[in-house]
Parts: structure tokens; C-alpha cells; sequence
């Protein structure tokens, strides 16, 4: 596991790319750990989601906390 979250920004073109970085880097947290990856809107749509099957187990319960 590489992430803890991910967060996706569309930005117009490398300049904009650029700004960004500086942005996130002026306002990084002293403990903070950021990877950038940019990629082009062609290599974007060709993103394959894999999904798994889903579950059709009804879970029918008033718990406050139910874990998965």
C-alpha cells in the first residue's frame, strides 16, 4: 500500500502543474510525506478499475459499529 489518501486535481497544462506544486509545498505539514504524480488526460482514460464481485449479504442490525 502506497497511499494513505488520494487526491485528484485536473489542472489545464504544465504551467498550472507547476503552480500547484509550489502551492502544496508552501503548505506542507512539518511531518507531511506528499508524492505527485501527474499524468496526461490520454493516459488518464485509460485507467483500468478492476472490481471485485459484489456482496449481497443484507446486513440488518441497530449496532453502532458494524465492521466489514
Amino acid at each position: 500500500m502506497m497511499q494513505k489518501s488520494i487526491y485528484v486535481k485536473l489542472l489545464v497544462n504544465d504551467s498550472a502543474v507547476t503552480a500547484q506544486k509550489k502551492i502544496i509545498s508552501d503548505n506542507i505539514p512539518k511531518e507531511g510525506f506528499i508524492s505527485i504524480l501527474s499524468i496526461t488526460e490520454k493516459q488518464f482514460q485509460s485507467i483500468d478499475n478492476l472490481i471485485g464481485e459484489r456482496s449481497l449479504k443484507v446486513i440488518d442490525t441497530d449496532e453502532r459499529y458494524i465492521e466489514i
